[in-house]
């Protein structure tokens, strides 16, 4: 019962206790006890109570009693870093014990021996018991003794062993009503996923686990270790690292297992290397050394003076000592078997290399470099990056392509089988060192074109292949809505009272947790590593006219590769770092200038762009020709305002992740008949002033008689399709509507930023949207404005990806004959799932204003189920609202809707995304760099799933300035131009003063719509 039911075990023990027992049944209470404390509570009382069971089993002459209390007091005593003494007690304990009771006596040291790392001693006791207990119909210790030997062999890296024995052993715990041993074996079952490679899985069953411990009341330290080793291999080790750090103070308070700290410790110094914490490292690795020493557990303190020797090569400490260190630990791996050998080995080799000792290196390189054919993906990747290594050594540039384009090709299919775009994103990493080690190469031997191909082989690869969808999970689901309404409340409250209130904050941070973890079980679907890119193709497509010019970071300096007219040329800029700080200078000068009254620092920002583009462009700025222009930056220059800088500021610019990333976008066609959707979020210090204007313009806009659809980008406006069949007038020229230039349909404010005048989530306060020129919504008098409602419209399901119901909607797209969307998956058999009615033609549904083919969302109907059922394969998306970015979790990153936030993982569940989105919002072109050159964020969320361009914004704007910029922006798009185009004319179009000029800058055009 102490396994099945801990609490309820430990209380009848003292009952017992408590009424004067024989010394038998006395002996059994304290051994129960002894259990109790030892792997939840104090080690020092578990050891009391097993001495005094010993005792009484003594007195009550039971050898049998004895045996069995002497081996659960030889686990106590190893655990608590005895292990002579405990090793003693085993062996009075099989001396005592017969049959059955010997058996289980066996068990116990099999698994003290797994516990020090002697796994061949726990192999040969573990099979000596499993024939015993199977002859006893021992179901209970048969299933335990499979899983321990199941776990032996993992190891010891023999995977298809340990999942015979784990089946075994779970079809033995369903016959069972041990709920302790139940979970367990879920946990185990999570460990051999991770070590086949499988970690959505392995994640999935350790989350099953801890809920399964957690109704149990059990503390999860084993758990916790394992779960770490799993983030880890996933890219997340500064989570790892928390997680840890957390499990030993636990531990610490209750005077828990000094094995178990020393495990925790050794997985705290593997997550503070791979966080680039070295120090860290070092302090975790060194304590975790002399525990496993005095624990006599050298297998764990040879796998911890691994990761101290590489945290002291990471602090610049390489020397011939190291070399030797590094060499004896791989020796000492190797004789245990240990799957973390070839590491040793490729460590012992890099610090030979880089000391000149090259004969010592390839030696230890030829080692490491065996793992290449075989074992899971981190062995096959280690074993590659040796053989490059060794190519390289040895002046063969061929041999170092060749070895890392296999070693990232085995990164490539690990990664493809992990879902959630942001393991895929951060997986990458792992491929760091290879795609480094071509770059050099190709800079080396092969010219501009090699390198360029070397540099799109790992950069922004999660945009490379589809992203996975989430699936339909009722529980997902449900935590997303709750999340929402939780943070609408947090907002909420915070906007009238002031002050956060903890309660719902501690909740919605718990319902953060929940959706992530779901969302990291997604397995993969896309085979292989996405589209190839070819330089030939790309050269193809950039024409005679424009340029791409995609930088590369190699040794900490800028390399620009400049791309058109049939070839590659490079050139060298300026130093990374230096490009940094600039541009950290740039942004602060743009949040100033947002502000009226610092016209005196537009001078100073202008000065900084001209250095930004002096350390990032170079030379090559004097050979962008007079054509359109793509940037390609890497992921840490991802906030520059490339607008900014001379050689760019009147040209039509565009910004991409990738050049696989343009061209992917740049073949994107757009939606047949898709509408323009508008939307308004609450809580705008300027009401969203440009969404009544832009939705009138809109709805009076009809394309000449015979138009056709415009072809595939730049030149794809989204107003080139069917005429509309209720009103309208002809739009001749560059569009009837005349367009204010810095004026507002709102209130004037006090000239603040956007930012700044909204403050913090905290302080903000959602303005009644009510001025003299504006109806209830804030839609220009004698426009209809949209019906306010409290939740989807009839025929509508909450599930924003049309999931398990679908999202009708319930007005037709003008231009989609038969209805849109919906209609359209009728017809052709798809759509979403569930299908829901058609709403009849031409009768708006409820909660959307259909002007022409314009969907307008304002008030209570930008409600985010809404927002995202009218969102799907939309032509143009406008929405005005409140933009939060999160560096600690980009994919809860914002945008404030009338339920709550639209968190990037909405976006993720839509079929299509529209095929241009405009975010006037602060902070929306933020993201987030992880990985080795992979992003996080909104606009990188958006362009896999079908968004071909993107303005948005990097850093904080002014409101005013703001509404003048996109209507102009929109006018450029009306008379049929590219994102890009339009924004280089709205920027032209604007007054000449500091603030208007920032704002213009602030903003980018994404991909190449």
């Amino acid at each position: 019962m102490v396994f099945a039911a801990p609490g309820e075990a430990l209380a009848r023990a003292e009952e017992l206790l408590g009424t004067g027992p024989s010394p038998l049944h006395a002996s059994v209470a304290h051994q129960v006890i002894g259990i109790w404390q030892r792997d939840f509570g104090d080690t020092r009382l578990s050891l009391a109570h097993l001495r005094r069971a010993r005792d009484l089993a003594a007195r009550a002459e039971s050898a049998e009693r004895e045996a069995d209390v002497l081996a659960t007091l030889g686990v106590a005593l190893v655990h608590a870093g005895r292990t002579r003494a405990g090793l003693a007690a085993f062996e009075r304990g099989v001396a005592r014990g017969t049959g059955h009771t010997r058996a289980r006596v066996l068990y116990r040291r099999a698994y003290v021996w797994w516990v020090l790392g002697r796994h061949g001693e726990a192999l040969e006791d573990v099979r000596r018991a499993i024939p015993v207990l199977r002859q006893a119909d021992d179901v209970i210790w048969t299933a335990r003794a499979l899983t321990l030997r199941a776990t032996v062999h993992l190891a010891l890296g023999s995977v298809e062993r340990a999942d015979a024995d784990f089946t075994a052993a779970e079809a033995l715990w369903d016959t069972t009503g041990q709920e302790h041993d139940k979970a367990d074996a879920v946990e185990s079952r999570g460990l051999a996923a991770f070590r086949s490679g499988d970690v959505p899985a392995a994640l999935r069953l350790l989350d099953e686990a801890e809920e399964r411990y957690g109704k149990l009341g059990t503390p999860t330290f084993m758990l916790t270790i394992r779960r770490c080793e799993v983030l880890m291999a996933a890219g997340l080790a500064t989570e790892a690292l928390a997680e840890a750090d957390a499990a030993v103070a636990v531990l610490d308070g209750m005077g828990g297992q000094s094995t178990r700290k020393a495990e925790l410790l050794l997985v705290a110094a593997r997550a503070a290397r791979l966080a680039d914490e070295p120090q860290t490292a070092l302090a975790r690795a060194a304590v975790a050394v002399r525990l496993f020493a005095g624990q006599r557990r050298t297998w764990y303190e040879t796998h911890a003076r691994l990761v101290l020797i590489e945290a002291r090569v990471a602090t610049g400490r390489g020397s011939g000592r190291l070399v030797a260190d590094a060499a004896a630990v791989a020796e000492r791996l190797s004789a245990f078997g240990a799957p973390a050998a070839p590491e040793a080995s490729l460590l012992a080799g890099r610090i030979a290399l880089d000391l000149g000792w090259t004969e010592d290196a390839e030696r230890h390189l030829a080692v490491a470099a065996r793992s290449r054919h075989s074992g899971p993906p981190p062995a096959r990747m280690t074993g590659w990056a040796a053989q490059a290594l060794r190519a390289r050594a040895a002046g063969s540039a061929r041999g170092v392509l060749e070895a890392c384009r296999r070693g990232l090709d085995v990164l490539d299919d690990h990664r493809m089988t992990l879902g959630a775009s942001e393991l895929r994103a951060r997986a990458t990493a792992q491929g760091a060192e290879l795609a480094a080690l071509a770059q050099r190469a190709s800079l080396v031997s092969g010219g501009p074109r090699r390198l360029l191909g070397w540099s799109e082989r790992w950069r922004a690869t999660v945009l490379s292949a589809p992203p996975t969808r989430p699936p339909a999970d009722p529980v997902l689901l449900t935590a997303m809505t709750a999340y929402r309404e939780l943070a609408a409340r947090a907002e909420e409250a915070r906007t009238d009272g002031g002050r956060p209130v903890p309660a719902l904050e501690r909740e919605q941070r718990r319902l953060e947790r929940e959706i992530r973890s779901r969302t990291l079980h997604m397995r993969g679907e896309a085979p292989g590593g996405g589209d190839r890119f070819d330089v030939g193709r790309l050269l193809r497509r950039l024409g005679d006219e424009v340029r791409l010019v995609e930088l590369a970071v190699l040794d900490g300096r800028v390399h620009v590769l400049l791309c058109g007219q049939g070839r590659v040329r490079r050139f060298e800029a300026g130093l990374l770092a230096e490009a940094e700080v600039e541009a950290e200078h740039v942004q602060a000068g743009l949040r100033r200038l947002a502000h009226p009254g610092a016209e005196a620092r537009l001078p100073l920002v202008e000065a900084a762009g001209a250095r930004l583009e002096r350390l990032l462009l170079g030379p090559a700025a004097a050979h962008l020709g007079s054509g359109p222009v793509v940037v390609v930056p890497p992921g840490r220059l991802h906030r520059v305002p490339w607008a900014l800088l001379p050689a760019l500021r009147e040209r039509v610019l565009s910004v991409s992740p990738s050049a696989s990333s343009w061209l992917r976008a740049r073949d994107t066609a757009p939606p047949p008949g898709g509408c323009q959707v508008l939307v308004r979020g609450p809580g705008l210090a300027s009401g969203g002033a440009e969404v009544p204007e832009l939705s009138e313009r809109y709805a009076h806009r009809r394309p000449p008689a015979g138009t056709a659809p415009a072809a595939p980008p730049p030149a794809a406006p989204p107003g080139t399709r069917e005429p509309p069949t209720q009103g309208g007038r002809a739009r001749s020229g560059r569009g009837d509507h005349h367009e204010p230039t810095g004026t507002r349909d709102t209130p004037p404010h006090d000239g603040q930023s956007r930012e700044q005048r909204q403050g913090p989530p905290a302080a903000r306060e959602v303005p009644a949207r009510r001025g003299p020129d504006l109806g209830t919504h804030g839609e220009p008098t004698g426009t209809r404005a949209v019906p306010p409602h409290a939740g989807p419209g009839p025929g509508e399901h909450q599930d924003p990806a049309g999931r398990g119901g679908g999202t009708t909607r319930s007005h037709p797209c003008v231009g989609d004959e038969g209805g849109g969307k919906a209609a359209r998956g009728e017809r052709e058999g798809g759509g979403r799932p569930g299908g829901g009615r058609r709403g009849p033609s031409g009768v708006p549904g409820e909660g959307a204003a259909v002007r022409g083919a314009t969907v307008v969302l304002e008030g209570d109907d930008a409600r985010v189920p809404r927002v995202l059922g009218e969102l799907d394969g939309a032509a143009l998306a406008h929405i005005a609202a409140h933009g939060t970015f999160r560096a600690d979790s980009p994919l809860f990153s914002s945008l404030r809707m009338a339920d709550g936030p639209l968190i990037v993982h909405d976006f993720e569940r839509l079929n299509s995304s529209p095929y241009r989105i405009i975010l006037p919002c602060c902070d929306t072109a933020r993201f987030a760099s992880v990985g080795a050159d992979e992003l996080l964020g909104l606009v990188t969320a958006l362009l896999p799933l079908g968004t071909a361009g993107v303005v948005a914004c990097t850093a904080p704007v002014n409101d005013a300035a703001v509404v003048p910029l996109m209507l102009a922006l929109h006018k450029g798009l009306e008379a049929g131009l590219s994102l890009a185009e339009a924004l280089r004319d709205a920027r032209a179009s604007l007054p000449g003063d500091a603030v208007h000029q920032a704002t213009g800058w602030a903003f980018s055009a994404f991909g190449a719509a």
